[in-house]
């Protein structure tokens, strides 16, 4: 029982950990004069550490925008790898009708703690009579010493209209999503919260 119970715990407190990636908004601004209307097409640009990441964060923000109804296109998926040339950006903005760019910037910043070891004694289960009452849980755990990491994501995110000539910013924010675990949760979480803020503040409407 004791070895099920080393094996239990580090399991639980894993699916708690990767369970507490959550994304915060830590300011936004919106244009006050910017009269939302409606968009059906959105082309989304990410700059990020690796190409890895602009990847997954792109499509991220593209499965998002799809769960709302928006049709969008990243940049990546049209340009490959390489930095978006601007011109060749435009030209495909205006010839296939987009209604807003967004760019997302990201900076990943982690830190290392130390945990030291622990011991902590379980109490037995009282006995009711019963055969199992007799292999009482109880004894004492150790749990080893480790380090835990802790992955923070900081974007700071722009969106402009492509209906305006040129291009006007119409909404800007920095957010910061804690507890990051992988890339694909982590994109998840600020990909969601990014375009329900987008939503709520009036930018992507139907």
């Amino acid at each position: 029982m004791r070895s099920l119970a080393r094996a239990v715990l580090p399991a639980v407190a894993l699916m708690v950990l990767s369970s507490c990636t959550g994304t915060k908004m830590v300011q936004t601004w919106r244009d006050p004069k910017y009269e939302g209307q409606p968009v059906k097409r959105v082309f989304v640009v990410c700059v990020g550490p690796t190409d890895a990441n602009r990847v997954v964060l792109e499509n991220a923000i593209a499965q998002a925008l799809l769960d709302r109804g928006f049709l969008s296109a990243t940049a990546t998926g049209v340009f490959g790898y390489d930095p978006p040339d601007k011109d060749k950006t435009v030209a495909f903005v205006r010839e296939n009708e987009v209604d807003l760019v967004i760019v997302q910037r990201l900076m990943k910043e982690t830190d290392l703690t130390y945990m030291a070891a622990t011991m902590d004694t379980m109490p037995v289960t009282p006995s009711y009579g019963t055969w199992y009452s007799a292999y009482g849980y109880g004894g004492t755990a150790y749990t080893p010493a480790y380090m835990a990491e802790d992955t923070r994501v900081k974007a700071e995110t722009t969106v402009f209209s492509a209906q305006s000539q040129p291009g006007k910013m119409v909404w800007s924010s920095a957010s910061t999503t804690m507890n990051v675990q992988d890339a694909k949760s982590g994109a998840k979480s600020l990909a969601a919260t990014l375009v329900n803020n987008l939503v709520e503040a009036g930018i992507l409407v139907k």
